[in-house]
Order: C-alpha cells, then sequence, then structure tokens
C-alpha cells in the first residue's frame, strides 16, 4: 500500500508542474534574491503559495521548510516537515529548459518517509516513500553497478575536474555530466543513468532531501562531503556537501578526497 504523505506530494507536484509551464518565459518577471542567492521568479512564488496552502492544509501538524517562504512555528521544532523547493532549477526554467524540476518530500524525525521530484517539461514523475523503493513514472529503480572498466559515470561540477581536490594518484577515472537542478541529479543517479553525483558545497535541504531517498530507495548511499550520514530538518537547514550513488562508487570518491 502506498504511502499516504506520497500520494499528497505527487498530487502537489502535478499541480506545481501545471501552473509552472503555464508561464510565457519571455514575459516571466525574475528578481535577484538578498546575499547573492540567485534569481526568483513570479512562478516560484505562486508555486510557493499554492504548496502551503495545499500541502499544510492536508497536515496542519507538520513544519515547513521551504525555500520561497517560512512559517511561523520553527520547522526543525516539528517531529515531522514538508521539506519544498518549488523549483529547482530556476536559471534553466527562467530560459525556457526543460531540465528544472520540483523537489518535495516529508522528513520524520530527521529521515526522509515520502519524496518527489517531478520534471514536468519531460513529463518524468520520480517517487519514494520509506521502504518502498524508488519510482519512474511506475517503473522501479536500481543504482547503476559499478563498470567492469572502472570508469565512473559522474554527474557533478567542472570543479571535480581540478586535481587539487584529489589525494595523490588517487583521483578517479570519470565522465563528467551536469544539470541545473540538484534534485533533478539525485533522480537521474537513482534511475542508474550515473553511478553517482556529487556536490562539495554546502547543500540547501530542499535541493537534496527528496533525492537522497530515491537514491537509498533504489539500492544507493547518500553521504556529506565528510562520509556522514546526513540528517534533514534542521537548524541549519544544509548538509555539508553530498556524494551520492552506488555504494562502492561512493566509498572510492569520498575516500579519495582531498578535503
Amino acid at each position: 500500500m502506498q504511502d499516504p504523505d506520497l500520494n499528497l506530494l505527487i498530487t502537489a507536484a502535478k499541480k506545481a508542474g501545471k501552473l509552472a509551464k503555464n508561464y510565457e518565459f519571455r514575459k516571466l518577471k525574475v528578481w535577484e534574491k538578498e546575499g547573492g542567492a540567485g534569481p526568483v521568479t513570479q512562478a516560484d512564488i505562486e508555486i510557493d503559495r499554492m504548496l502551503f496552502k495545499y500541502l499544510t492544509s492536508a497536515r496542519p501538524d507538520y513544519g515547513w521548510l521551504c525555500e520561497e517562504s517560512t512559517s511561523d512555528i520553527p520547522h526543525y521544532e516539528k517531529n515531522c516537515a514538508f521539506v519544498i523547493d518549488p523549483i529547482d532549477g530556476t536559471r534553466d526554467y527562467i530560459k525556457g529548459g526543460n531540465n528544472w524540476s520540483h523537489s518535495f518530500s516529508v522528513v520524520k524525525k530527521g529521515k526522509v518517509s515520502a519524496a518527489v521530484v517531478y520534471v514536468p517539461k519531460q513529463d518524468l514523475l520520480f517517487s519514494a516513500y520509506l521502504g518502498g523503493g524508488s519510482w519512474l513514472n511506475g517503473e522501479r529503480l536500481h543504482i547503476k553497478a559499478p563498470s567492469k572498466s572502472g570508469v565512473i559515470d559522474l554527474i557533478a561540477a567542472k570543479v571535480v575536474e581540478d586535481d587539487k581536490i584529489w589525494k595523490a594518484n588517487l583521483k578517479p577515472k570519470f565522465n563528467r555530466e551536469h544539470k541545473p537542478s540538484i534534485a533533478f541529479r539525485m533522480a537521474s543517479v537513482s534511475q542508474g543513468r550515473y553511478h553517482a553525483m556529487m556536490t562539495l558545497r554546502d547543500s540547501w535541504e530542499w535541493d537534496v532531501c527528496a533525492g537522497s531517498l530515491l537514491i537509498n530507495e533504489s539500492g544507493g548511499v547518500v553521504v556529506d562531503r565528510c562520509l556522514s550520514t546526513p540528517v534533514f530538518n534542521t537548524k541549519r537547514q544544509k548538509t555539508s556537501g553530498i556524494i551520492a550513488g552506488n555504494r562502492l562508487v561512493v566509498e572510492q570518491v569520498g575516500s579519495a578526497l582531498n578535503l
């Protein structure tokens, strides 16, 4: 039986996707957040307001951690909380691209219990609930096995090509790709398209929370750059980076980092 929270997130994601696709990108109002935190659009705000009303009406006792809004009661004081990114990959969304996503999750006592990453322009709906596996449009997902050649299919920013971040003679061989949405990167790893993903910068929980469950439930592991299992719905609202994917690959990459 599917988790009721997951059903709620799936419905919310479809509502958000419909709203997001209704905007005419050339007429979209865009402005920069304070402190150089990146762009935000009127679509982000409208979707945020819709989600807050829809989700908190259904679960009034849950906390709320979202990129674009706050609630009166601190989210970390609640045992259960929604962790929400209305649009992940906003720059790609502004350009009219197709690699932005919605990233929604429920966290209970520090662990992600239900998650959805929805990529509306490609009609990709990734979903997972704790103990129930990861799924893409109804098909069960499995993590990618290591290649016999030892070459890693890695989704990460260009910084991973810098020899300085690796211990001497331990830099792994990898083919690198990138996507603007962290949530979509993690979902793609859960799909088995890549062995692993990594971001060494501190990561907002709303970017990585949903993807973490997708990877765990497809048979992979998720750690931060210190190789510790991340805890979610925290006062800090960030993880110390993320390395996630096939367990053997994550262990190889993590042990080779010069941090």
